[in-house]
């Protein structure tokens, strides 16, 4: 995956081999963690230490899902 691909899809560079995990906010709020495809690095998402960015990225989610179904109403 180039670096224009990982501007497009949401995620982050693996922080033990540095190759790009995609992921999606949905992702994020619903799992207990990532994993690289590559390295198998298992990376736990810690809810307490994380509520404050989980609150925001749910905000996030629901603000996108608003903007999904008022664009395909008014098509």
């Amino acid at each position: 995956m180039n670096n224009k691909q990982q501007q497009q899809v949401p995620g982050m560079a693996c922080p033990q081999c540095g190759k790009f995990i995609p992921t999606t906010i949905t992702e994020l709020l619903t799992s207990g963690h990532l994993r690289c495809s590559y390295c198998l690095l298992k990376l736990n998402i810690d809810r307490y230490k994380s509520a404050t960015a989980l609150k925001a990225l749910a905000k996030v989610e629901a603000a996108q899902k608003r903007v999904e179904s008022t664009s395909k109403f008014n098509r």
